[in-house]
């Protein structure tokens, strides 16, 4: 099974990893490039101990992680984000249950009531809205924009591992299985059209290879 890996990381990236891991062979070939705008620093500085660092990607890990702060409280989506964190030497706090960023900060409603929750993002994604006492900053951590691919890629991969909205919508359609790592990116898929061959049980990149080796079985046993 050769795997299709679009997400902007290295050959012995996160994803790529966990899929030779499972058995899978990997073409690298990413559809987005993610471009450091701001680091945030001017804002992290100004947390406290009590405040809230939300943190949505293992990208946005990575870009703060030499940030130092006064030790906000930390919030991340997925075991992914949580084992990224816990590498670079951080705290996590909170890991949302619901595996996305709509279900962090429903979460995040719930538990604070005080303070300061900051949410340094994507261009693309949207600033969530303040609640009753507590102040929200989202500063643009990043910005995501397509990439140039090998169009022969699509010919020599089985399936697309996809791990984000803005793979799916620099990707387009095209024809092959895609395996997606959670319902966030299931729902970017099905809004072109696409339904996804597979759904990672939780968003890690762990979770996605194994339900990819898992559906291979699968369909070879049925085949066979």
């Amino acid at each position: 099974m050769r795997v299709w890996v679009t997400r902007d990381e290295t050959a012995d990236g996160p994803l790529s990893t966990a899929l030779r891991d499972a058995g899978l062979s990997v073409l690298l070939g990413p559809v987005v490039e993610r471009r450091i705008l701001d680091d945030a620093s001017h804002v992290i500085h100004s947390l406290g101990p009590g405040d809230w660092l939300v943190l949505t990607s293992v990208f946005a890990i990575d870009a703060v992680a030499g940030v130092p702060s006064r030790v906000p409280r930390l919030a991340v989506v997925g075991n992914a984000s949580r084992d990224a964190a816990l590498a670079r030497g951080m705290r996590v706090d909170l890991v949302a249950r619901g595996g996305t960023g709509q279900a962090l900060f429903a979460e995040l409603r719930e538990l604070v009531h005080r303070g300061t929750v900051c949410y340094p993002r994507s261009s693309l994604a949207t600033p969530p809205d303040p609640w009753p006492g507590v102040s929200v900053l989202s500063p643009v951590l990043y910005e995501t924009i397509p990439r140039a691919f090998d169009p022969t890629t699509v010919e020599r991969a089985d399936v697309v591992a996809i791990t984000s909205p803005s793979a799916v919508d620099a990707l387009g359609a095209v024809d092959l299985p895609f395996a997606s790592i959670g319902p966030t990116t299931s729902t970017a898929l099905r809004a072109r059209g696409i339904e996804p061959w597979v759904e990672a049980d939780e968003p890690s990149f762990e979770s996605l290879a194994a339900a990819i080796a898992n559906r291979s079985a699968d369909t070879e046993i049925a085949s066979g």
